[in-house]
């Protein structure tokens, strides 16, 4: 027997509890929920127990040690099961989430299966972005009207000036929209508009149950991404309501931004593909026989208590995969990982040695974001490895900086299940300059670049490259999108005497570089890099201000204010789509009908969330193509 706080619930069981109160005692669930603090709960098996006086007892059955009916759940007292104590019970409860992380070692049971499931890289579906900006030109203005206002940013399709891979093995077709998922995605829209009118403060338990209820419906019909959207904007509410530090409210706007949109594609288009739709579980699909070659291996240590390894790996054709071994645990279990059996095939290979040699395949399996399967019909065979300086691995360093900075930055609109490998990583080459700051400064081709480290010992790496002046080196790093010309560093080659048990390159997560293995000119400290100040561009404020408010106080609080000056300060500086935006989103807030005795009659139509939703586009779609172009402003020759 423990004692615990209150069991979590599914989330179609909140509003299931909170439709068998009567009106009155609907109205008084926000202002009780407090009550569930003082409450002992006792779990016994798959009984949990809480008296909370001498003559009221609430009992939960549980099943897998969540609430999944709301009949589980009883209380003796005579109102029951119409009481306010289930409803505290059930409202006040944290949400059970059945997806859970999905970041262990490649699926021991991957199928060999070509059934749907897999998404394709885009979306088809009509979009409703305004398009203000464009991937180089982002302050360049353009007139918008009504809901055909340009296309960049909808969800599942690449941003402007990107270009994906025609044909991809693992991609599906679209299919179409059955009639159960239109619904779902409709009921969705509506919860998460509801949402939207009254704000994070205004919305109470019975807005959060009926959002909760969508959840539900929309993972019934299949639509998990759009499920986990929702879960993740049901917590935010939470937190508000009970001034959780961890709130934040414009990863609340995000989050709304990106439901709605999901939403209104998938409840207006014919056809939908599985990035769109999402999946319960990653699925695997045959990709055949592969011959892969190490590229480095990357610790990785998450907030959400998990820790292990991701080896990366590129095939003949310059294709990247990956291969995890990630476990709960802390920092100890990266060493453990990295030392520890690949869980494909039987090479007999660690994640360290593999991302130094080599893998030759056959029945291979894959999900769509490139991780590699380790089905039964797998069968893997350790091969020689090749430097960064051979084919292939030598032509990931021949693309363009400007294409890999537009890849990287598409990378990051795609879903995690859905997000290619390596479609995040940036292949660099330069001299080192010294440190800056922080960082490693590295003078390529196209400019200057910083590089930082993740963790101690990368840290302590770059360090002792940072002192080897006019040392050529060739680097693995991740694109930091917030700090133009700034890079985290993943794995470095070059002009190093390593030792044979770091042949090819050096993990900066994993391996230990000595003064001895590298050679350069003394280097003295370099100025670093001013730290970016905006994350949202300055002309953008007003608009983003607005969304802001929405979003925290709902729909009234525009509606009592005036945005004409800022709309009249925008278009005087040639900003007038973002003008429009503004001037229509502000008129939507205060367009409220009444009825024949002047009262405000309740809003359900889409005038309103339509506007918003097209403000927070042209805001995420304006600031991420101005991030690229400072990327880039950032690395270009002075």
């Amino acid at each position: 027997m423990t004692r615990t706080t209150l069991p979590p619930v599914a989330p179609a069981v909140v509003a299931d509890v909170l439709d068998a109160l009567p009106p009155r005692l609907r109205k008084r669930i926000d202002a009780s929920l407090d009550r569930a603090e003082t409450w002992e709960v006792t779990i016994d098996g798959g009984t949990a127990r809480a008296e909370l006086d001498a003559d009221t007892a609430l009992t939960w059955t549980l099943h897998g040690g969540v609430l999944t009916a709301a009949d589980d759940l009883t209380c003796s007292c005579l109102l029951a099961p119409r009481c306010l104590h289930r409803g505290i019970a059930a409202a006040a409860a944290p949400i059970a989430d059945p997806a859970g992380p999905d970041l262990t070692a490649p699926d021991p049971a991957a199928p060999d299966s070509s059934a749907p499931g897999s998404a394709a890289p885009d979306s088809t579906t009509d979009g409703l972005a305004a398009g203000e900006p464009t991937a180089d030109t982002p302050a360049a203005a353009n007139s918008t009207s009504g809901d055909s206002a340009g296309t960049a940013g909808t969800a599942g399709r690449p941003a402007a000036g990107v270009t994906l891979p025609t044909t991809d093995p693992l991609s599906d077709p679209p299919t179409g929209v059955r009639a159960n998922e239109r619904a779902a995605a409709t009921s969705l829209w509506e919860a998460g508009t509801t949402v939207l009118r009254a704000g994070a403060t205004g919305s109470g338990a019975v807005a959060r149950a009926e959002l909760l209820r969508a959840v539900h419906t929309a993972r019934v019909a299949g639509l998990h991404r759009a499920a986990a959207g929702g879960l993740r904007i049901a917590s935010a509410l939470t937190a508000a309501r009970t001034g959780d530090s961890s709130f934040d409210r414009e990863t609340l706007t995000a989050e709304l931004v990106d439901l709605l949109l999901l939403c209104h594609d998938l409840r207006t288009a014919t056809e939908a593909t599985t990035e769109l739709r999402g999946t319960a579980r990653r699925e695997y699909r045959p990709i055949g026989a592969l011959r892969l070659y190490g590229l480095c291996t990357e610790p990785v240590l998450t907030t959400s208590g998990y820790g292990g390894v991701v080896t990366h790996l590129v095939d003949d054709s310059g294709v990247l995969w990956t291969v995890p071994a990630i476990m709960p645990g802390g920092p100890e279990r990266i060493t453990a990982a990295a030392d520890g059996p690949v869980a494909i095939g039987e090479s007999g290979l660690t994640h360290r040695r593999l991302g130094r040699g080599g893998l030759l395949l056959s029945g291979g399996t894959a999900s769509p974001d490139h991780r590699l399967g380790a089905g039964k019909s797998v069968r893997a065979v350790a091969a020689s490895g090749t430097g960064w300086d051979a084919s292939p691995l030598t032509d990931l360093w021949a693309r363009p900086l400007g294409d890999q900075l537009a890849r990287a930055f598409e990378a990051g609109t795609r879903p995690d299940t859905h997000r290619p490998a390596g479609a995040d990583l940036l292949f660099l080459a330069g001299t080192v300059q010294g440190p800056a700051g922080n960082a490693l400064r590295l003078a390529a081709d196209t400019g200057h670049l910083d590089l930082i480290g993740e963790g101690e010992r990368a840290r302590e790496n770059l360090r002792v490259l940072a002192r080897a002046g006019g040392l050529e080196l060739r680097v693995v790093a991740r694109l930091v999108p917030d700090r133009p010309g700034t890079a985290l560093a993943l794995a470095v080659s070059g002009d190093l005497a390593l030792p044979a048990d770091l042949h090819h390159h050096v993990d900066l997560g994993l391996d230990r570089l000595q003064r001895s293995h590298v050679e350069g000119r003394s280097t003295a400290d370099l100025p670093p890099r001013p730290a970016p100040t905006d994350r949202v561009p300055p002309p953008l404020r007003p608009l983003e201000n607005v969304l802001h408010r929405v979003t925290l106080g709902g729909r009234a609080v525009v509606a009592a204010s005036s945005a004409s000056r800022e709309v009249h300060s925008l278009s005087g500086n040639g900003l007038t789509a973002t003008a429009d935006l503004l001037a229509d989103l502000a008129a939507a807030c205060r367009d409220r009908e009444r009825d024949a005795f002047g009262r405000v009659v309740r809003d359900a139509g889409d005038a309103f969330p339509v506007a918003w939703l097209r403000a927070g586009l042209h805001v995420r779609e304006f600031t991420h193509a101005v991030a690229r172009r400072a990327w880039l402003d950032a690395v270009s020759p002075m």
